[in-house]
């Protein structure tokens, strides 16, 4: 079992968990420990987890797999669970960041994250478990009710299924605990959102029992963003979701079969910036920014944070969209966005700087004017990317210093496959992202 704790710091879990009295969290940062690395040095360019889980699923550095923009899922060397399926292995993957579900031989389930806008999960009725979360992940500073209510009735129908109704049950019950004691948010909506994953990825695992699986979780990495708040204050976010953490850990923990090896890693982590000059931008509504900008027709997929694809029907309108996008300009004279053509109607974009800024600035794009704060929000940030990372495992035998991406021959070799030689891209994938 894999488990990917996206980002998060070893030290603030381990005097976190001492100062709110957490049962699991210590059991797992007692395990053996060893030390990743990465080459990616900048963040947003390369030092984000979209780029080194990639790493870690195909055992390529960011440089050959080329895979740098969230949402991007193709095309890339083969993933470990194909080659471990080619071993006769069987696998279940639940929210891998930017990774194709791809052939579904020996697949027991497959759950895309919630921003990989080309994948659908298996077997399909997961989509309606997948349905919620991609629409409010991607939209959740301007909802649409109508739309939301349609996606959350997917969801409902995937509860009142009689196998689920288990699950269903304790995620109710955990829901109602967290709005009652943080309200309705998408802070608590995040550390909801990684407990149902954790509910049904045990599930899933126990009437299926894969010889392989892993579950990604983000909330913690999202809370360290945002409310790490330096000395020994919690924030409430954060007890909350330290909280429901140390509850999955110990699920996660109880769900091995005998002998099963596991690895709990978190590809790189996060240090405190709380209190340096730093800040992160999320988009309010990114179609109705871009039309205001100039930009229209297009199909936008919104990523995380301040950035989204914008696809449209033909090269012509993506050029057009392109130079609109360069030329922009912030009131002192300075671009606000970094643009990269990622396919011959895929444009991408994302805010270029991550200081403050004044109060009344406006963005100029050739056909209007509009203030910068009606396309962004900003927040003040708690923690940011560094490339050093860690493992902690049992019952597999993990060198204690390697890249992050090594520990795709550390699971291979665990299961007797030797690891080929460097990949390239499948020429099916290639020939689906030309398409």
């Amino acid at each position: 079992m894999l488990v990917e704790l996206n980002e998060v710091n070893p030290s603030f879990l381990r005097s976190a968990s001492e100062r709110l009295r957490l049962r699991h969290l210590p059991r797992l940062l007692a395990l053996p420990h060893a030390e990743t690395t990465t080459d990616d040095e900048r963040e947003h360019h390369g030092l984000d987890p979209w780029v080194q889980w990639v790493g870690v699923h195909t055992g390529m550095r960011s440089d050959a797999h080329g895979i740098i923009r969230l949402g991007v899922t193709r095309p890339q060397g083969r993933q470990l669970w194909h080659v471990l399926a080619d071993a006769g292995k069987t696998w279940g993957v639940w929210g891998a960041m930017n990774a194709p579900c791809g052939s579904t031989e020996r697949c027991a389930f497959f759950m895309p994250d919630p921003w990989s806008y080309d994948e659908t999960a298996y077997p399909p009725a997961l989509d309606d478990v997948l349905a919620l979360p991609r629409y409010v992940s991607k939209n959740y500073l301007d909802v649409d009710r109508r739309v939301a209510a349609a996606r959350a009735l997917q969801f409902v129908r995937w509860t009142l299924r009689p196998a689920n109704w288990g699950v269903s049950a304790r995620f109710a019950a955990a829901a109602l605990r967290a709005v009652a004691r943080n309200g309705a948010n998408v802070h608590t909506f995040t550390t909801l959102l990684d407990y149902l994953s954790t509910l049904i990825f045990v599930q899933l695992r126990r009437r299926t029992q894969p010889d392989f699986s892993l579950i990604f979780l983000n909330h913690i990495a999202h809370l360290q963003h945002q409310f790490w708040v330096a000395g020994e204050r919690i924030h409430p976010e954060m007890e909350l979701g330290l909280r429901m953490c140390d509850a999955m850990v110990g699920m996660l923990l109880e769900a091995r079969a005998p002998g099963e090896a596991l690895i709990v890693m978190n590809a790189f982590k996060q240090a405190n910036v709380a209190e340096a000059d730093a800040y992160g931008y999320r988009q309010h509504n990114p179609a109705d920014a871009l039309a205001s900008l100039g930009v229209h027709g297009a199909r936008v997929e919104a990523c995380m944070t301040n950035d989204a694809h914008v696809l449209f029907a033909t090269p012509e309108e993506a050029d057009r969209a392109e130079r609109v996008l360069r030329e922009c300009r912030l009131s002192d004279g300075t671009t606000p966005f970094y643009v990269e053509r990622l396919g011959p109607t895929d444009v991408f974009y994302q805010i270029d700087f991550h200081h403050g800024i004044p109060a009344g600035a406006l963005i100029r794009s050739e056909a209007r004017t509009i203030p910068f704060d009606e396309m962004f929000m900003v927040a003040k940030r708690t923690g940011a990317h560094i490339p050093d990372g860690d493992v902690f495992s049992d019952g597999v035998d993990v060198p204690g210093h390697l890249h992050n991406h090594e520990i795709y021959d550390v699971v291979l070799r665990h299961f007797g496959v030797e690891p080929g030689s460097p990949q390239r891209p499948l020429e099916r994938d290639v020939a689906l992202a030309e398409r």
